[in-house]
């Protein structure tokens, strides 16, 4: 087995031009491939400080490879090795890099960890790795994973280390506690931001407990000094533009302005962006708890309940039957009270409600015109692209061109 898993791990180093390790349950180096590459000067060659930044335990068997972001920018392969005898050891395979690191970023390192002795070593370091986009690392993992166990896993069996438990930052020297990064992308996506405002200013509580992007959302740059800086400023910019989405979907201005000023406040006590990321969602939960609110205190709960079953059931097709059975009123009764507290016929508001869903979907996602009309329910295109002119003034490819523009 041995032999086998050395020949394994010099292939891997050589065809993907990363360090390949093998270290048994003890947490011993049986195996190390590194060539002419260098270990990463900000933690060097102290075995044990390798291991929590990488949140590995040795002694733990896996079934399936493992993608480890280290509070370094890097990513890195851990993979357990099972033969007939049991438990052999990890394959550890990297780092590499998700996007090419500049020159600031290396900078805002080396200034929180207080390492500047090493500045050269460090550049040096990060020019050296190859950068290896997720999607590809995740390709790689699968090969190696066939490679030592004979067996083809489905992607989607290739865990992710940022669904599994936080590492004990306890255990970690102080100059590295500061510059835990969670998620990496070299600035983010403006539909994203979009639609996260969006959400806030309809008031969805439950839209934004299943936006994908909350908490992996990393930036640009706003202080060439300081990562944990950097994140700090980004994030008051982000609770600015969420109070003035709240105030837009009809929060008093004093009231979001003062939650604003709250958590803007408390963010100067804080020292991880853990801390950081996690303040800036509970902000944004809390102005959109407050929109909803006031949303919903115009109109009685029966009113409301409707208008929620009507949001849910935006993607299928909705009959007064269905509405008033959710209620549990009658037809004709739904009819009268929702006309009255809203103004507008129950139909009417249904159109209103898919519309504002086809326009997010426009905007927000790559989906065809042509499937986002049977998507919602609409009984063919040419309904569909009338009923969106009717509220929009524009037919979908219209709004679609005019979003372009826009961006």
């Amino acid at each position: 087995m041995e032999q086998s898993v050395e020949s394994n791990c010099k292939l891997i180093s050589g065809l993907f031009e990363m360090s390949v390790f093998f270290i048994d349950p003890a947490g011993d180096v049986l195996v190390e491939c590194l060539d002419d590459r260098i270990l990463n000067p900000l933690y060097g060659n102290d075995k044990q400080l390798f291991f929590n930044v990488l949140e590995l335990d040795p002694a733990i068997c896996r079934e399936s490879p493992v993608i480890r972001k280290t509070l370094f920018f890097e990513n890195y392969i851990s993979m357990s090795v099972v033969s007939n005898q049991g438990f052999e050891g990890t394959i550890i395979v990297g780092p590499s890099l998700p996007f090419t690191l500049f020159e600031h970023k290396i900078n805002g390192l080396i200034n929180d960890t207080n390492l500047f002795a090493n500045r050269e070593q460090v550049f040096h370091y990060y020019q050296s790795l190859p950068v290896i986009t997720y999607e590809r690392l995740v390709n790689i993992a699968v090969l190696i994973y066939q490679m030592f166990h004979g067996e083809l896993i489905a992607a989607d069996r290739i865990q992710d280390q940022q669904q599994e438990v936080q590492v004990d930052e306890d255990k970690m020297p102080d100059t590295l506690r500061s510059v835990k990064n969670d998620e990496l992308t070299p600035h983010h996506d403006p539909l994203q931001e979009k639609k996260l405002l969006t959400i806030i200013r309809e008031g969805q509580t439950e839209a934004l407990k299943h936006f994908t992007q909350l908490g992996k959302e990393n930036t640009g740059i706003l202080s060439r000094s300081s990562h944990i800086r950097s994140k700090k400023n980004l994030a008051i910019i982000g609770i600015a533009l969420a109070a003035r989405a709240a105030i837009e979907g009809g929060l008093h201005s004093e009231i979001a302005f003062s939650v604003s000023d709250l958590y803007i406040q408390r963010l100067e006590d804080l020292r991880t962006d853990k801390e950081i990321d996690q303040l800036c969602l509970v902000a944004f939960f809390t102005l959109t708890e407050k929109v909803a609110q006031v949303k919903d205190a115009r109109y009685s709960k029966t009113v409301t309940l409707c208008k929620n079953y009507i949001y849910d059931q935006r993607f299928s097709r909705i009959t007064h039957e269905s509405i008033a059975g959710h209620a549990g009123i009658s037809p004709n009764y739904l009819s009268v009270i929702f006309k009255k507290e809203t103004g507008v016929p129950v139909n009417e508001y249904i159109q209103q409600i898919k519309i504002e869903e086809a326009k997010n979907m426009i905007m927000f996602s790559d989906t065809p015109l042509s499937e986002i009309g049977s998507l919602l329910s609409f009984s063919d295109q040419s309904y569909f692209t009338k009923i969106f002119k009717k509220h929009t003034g524009l037919t979908p490819k219209q709004y679609q061109q005019t979003q372009h523009l826009s961006q």
